[in-house]
């Protein structure tokens, strides 16, 4: 049986889970900008209600699609987007509560 140090090698070495993020998540959503006569698209990767948070929340796999994607002539960064907001649920008698962000690559061509 090998090891976990040598499975992480082989998972990172393999790149199937960045391949298979960027096949049936990334693919999609520029095509579908692309054809409607867009110059760039957001993917939602998450929110956070802290904005360290989403520092630890960026995982080597969104690294690795930002890496093949800039390898590929796409300006791409991991962002957060958009003002803060109150969810719903969570929101007071007032409207106030724990503020979340989004986040996400934003991908131009």
């Amino acid at each position: 049986m090998i090891n976990a140090k040598e499975a992480k090698a082989l998972y990172d070495k393999s790149g199937q889970e960045v391949a298979d993020y960027l096949k049936n998540t990334v693919e999609p959503a520029v095509i579908k900008a692309a054809t409607a006569g867009k110059r760039k698209v957001f993917i939602l990767v998450g929110s956070t209600q802290f904005e360290f948070e989403m520092r630890v929340k960026i995982t080597s796999v969104h690294q690795g699609v930002a890496l093949i994607l800039k390898d590929q002539g796409y300006v791409v960064s991991i962002e957060q987007d958009g003002a803060s907001y109150v969810p719903r649920g969570l929101a007071d008698d007032d409207g106030d509560g724990p503020a979340y962000t989004n986040y996400g690559f934003h991908i131009g061509w």
